[in-house]
C-alpha cells in the first residue's frame, strides 16, 4: 500500500488558522464538559451527568450552526455534520444512563425481614426509592444493575422500601424509623445489626464508589 505524506507546509497558512480554531473550540467544549465532570465527581455528592450532556449538546449546536466556510476543507458541510453529530452523540450517551447488566434480586422491605436478616448476623443494604423518582431509576441502571454490584452485594440481605405513596401510613413509619429525608437513599447495616451511618447514600454515584460502600461493610 504506498504511503502518503501530507506536506503542511503547503497549506496556506489560512487554511491552518482555521483549522487550529475548529480544534480549539472543540476543545473547549470537552474541556469544559470534562472540568464539569470531575469537579462534580470529587466535590457532590453525584457527578452532574446531565450538566456535562448539555454543556456537549450546546456545544454541537454551535458547531451545527457555524458557517461551513469556517471548515478549510473540499465538503465544509460533510466535517461540520460530523462533528456536530460527534458532540451530540457524545451528549447523548451522557444524559441517558446504560442499560442494565442484571437485576438486583430485592426482597420487599418488613420490619420481620430486617430483624430476621439481623438475628443472622447477615449484613443489610436497604434501598429506599419511589416510582416517581427519576435519580431512584438513574442509580439502578448506573449502580444495582452493574454486574461487579451485584456480586458485591451477595452477601447482603438485600430489601428495598416502595416509598412512592409518600403519605401512606407505612411510608410515613418507614420514613421515621430510618429518618429518610429524600430519594433515593441507600443504608447499609453491619452484621451487629447496626447502620453504618457514615456509609449512608443519598442520591447518586459512580459504581466504583458504591462498591467501596459495599466493601467497607462488616
Amino acid at each position: 500500500m504506498p504511503k502518503v505524506f501530507i506536506d503542511t507546509r503547503r497549506v496556506p497558512s489560512s487554511e491552518r488558522k482555521l483549522w487550529i480554531e475548529v480544534g480549539r473550540n472543540v476543545g473547549a467544549v470537552l474541556g469544559l464538559a470534562g472540568v464539569i465532570w470531575v469537579l462534580s465527581f470529587v466535590f457532590l455528592d453525584e457527578p452532574l451527568f446531565q450538566v456535562v450532556a448539555l454543556v456537549l449538546l450546546g456545544g454541537g449546536l454551535l458547531v451545527g450552526g457555524a458557517k461551513p466556510a469556517g471548515f478549510p476543507t473540499r465538503h465544509p458541510k460533510v466535517v461540520r455534520g460530523l462533528v456536530a453529530g460527534g458532540l451530540m452523540a457524545l451528549a447523548v450517551w451522557e444524559w441517558l444512563p446504560p442499560r442494565p447488566e442484571a437485576e438486583m434480586a430485592w426482597q420487599p422491605y418488613s420490619v420481620a425481614a430486617l430483624e430476621q436478616a439481623v438475628a443472622e448476623g447477615r449484613p443489610v443494604m436497604i434501598d429506599f426509592f419511589a416510582e416517581w423518582c427519576g435519580p431512584c431509576h438513574d442509580l439502578d441502571r448506573r449502580v444495582f444493575g452493574r454486574k461487579k454490584v451485584i456480586a458485591a452485594a451477595e452477601r447482603f440481605v438485600k430489601l428495598r422500601a416502595d416509598m412512592t405513596d409518600q403519605n401512606s401510613a407505612a411510608s410515613v413509619a418507614i420514613a421515621e424509623r430510618h429518618a429518610i429525608a429524600a430519594f433515593p437513599t441507600v443504608i447499609l447495616v453491619g452484621s451487629d445489626g447496626r447502620e453504618r451511618t457514615s456509609l449512608r447514600l443519598v442520591g447518586v454515584e459512580p459504581m466504583d464508589r458504591f462498591l467501596a460502600r459495599l466493601l467497607a461493610v462488616r
